[in-house]
């Protein structure tokens, strides 16, 4: 249930600019890393909060979650805390497993088609869409136009202090409008970045921790079903394999029978059949499958770099 604080200045920028776009039910904030987009879309949010809208928040910001957790995708009820803060309750997260979208475009697709699936065509209903800042490569460009094609009734909004960001205008289907950098964005370096996700996962592991054997089922984004031994050693049908010393300190999703995330958790010691995990989940039976990401962070929560997937020599 992240509490936002709204920019003033943000505030006062988007506000000027709503009077120009036309009435539809779903906006959608594209442009490139720092612009802004995040702060419009919580703007924007409250904008329409204000007009007595109910209103949907989506983060599709894996490197810079705000609602969710880092390396997840979400859907959140947006409502207003007083006059300088809006308030969402978080309604469903679909675990991805990495904080770029870069290779895993077709996956990230398919589970923003489940949150989508939950928002309600109600002309009460409005839609805010905050996407990150990938979009400098053709598969970036068609990863974000398949998002937008897949909204119904939209405006994108493309946010740009780049020229070259610009020429995504091109690319995107029906109503759109192009807006400067907002008040105050500033380009924050890798490092930055970085130190917000660690906070944020040190945050959400430093209490109740629970530790348990999984000897259950993984999936890992590009494979179907595959068990823990056979997904460490020979994977023969599909010439790929991890190093179990990769394993380490990898964070994983946990989902239940249906495939809901239920959360995250961290590999702490690998055996021959079986991950020793630390979560804060407390339903742990409810576990049926483990889904690998790709971050690895030490005791600290610090990130120690990505799970590498090597290719078989044939």
């Amino acid at each position: 249930m992240p509490l936002i604080k709204i920019d003033p200045d943000a505030y006062s920028y988007t506000e000027s600019r709503v009077k120009d776009f036309p009435n539809v039910t779903a906006y959608i904030a594209i442009g490139g890393v720092d612009v802004g987009k995040t702060s419009f879309a919580i703007s924007l949010s409250a904008y329409l909060l204000k007009m007595g809208y109910n209103v949907l928040f989506m983060d599709l910001d894996l490197g810079q979650s705000t609602i969710g957790l880092p390396t997840t995708i979400s859907l959140g009820r947006a409502s207003l805390d007083g006059e300088d803060f809006i308030r969402i309750d978080l309604v469903m997260s679909e675990f991805i497993g990495n904080n770029t979208p870069d290779g895993l475009e077709p996956l990230i697709l398919s589970r923003f088609y489940k949150l989508l699936s939950l928002v309600p065509e109600d002309d009460n209903v409005k839609l805010v869409v905050d996407t990150c800042g990938y979009i400098n490569s053709p598969r970036a460009l068609g990863y974000k136009r398949g998002i937008i094609e897949s909204i119904p009734d939209r405006l994108t909004i493309v946010i740009s202090d780049r020229p070259w960001a610009k020429r995504f205008v091109d690319y995107t289907p029906g109503k759109r409008v192009i807006l400067e950098p907002l008040p105050g964005a500033k380009r924050r370096d890798f490092q930055v970045r970085k130190e917000r996700r660690e906070s944020l996962l040190k945050e959400y592991f430093s209490t109740n921790l629970t530790l348990f054997y999984a000897s259950i089922y993984l999936f890992y984004f590009p494979y179907p079903l595959l068990s823990l031994k056979e997904c460490l050693t020979d994977m023969l049908k599909y010439k790929w394999t991890i190093r179990e010393e990769d394993l380490n300190g990898l964070i994983v999703g946990l989902k239940d029978r249906d495939g809901r995330f239920l959360g995250l958790g961290r590999v702490i010691e690998v055996t021959e059949n079986n991950l020793l995990l630390e979560t804060p989940v407390n339903f742990i039976r409810e576990i049926r499958f483990i889904e690998l990401s790709k971050i690895r962070v030490d005791g600290q929560y610090k990130e120690t770099g990505k799970l590498l997937i090597f290719q078989k020599e044939e």
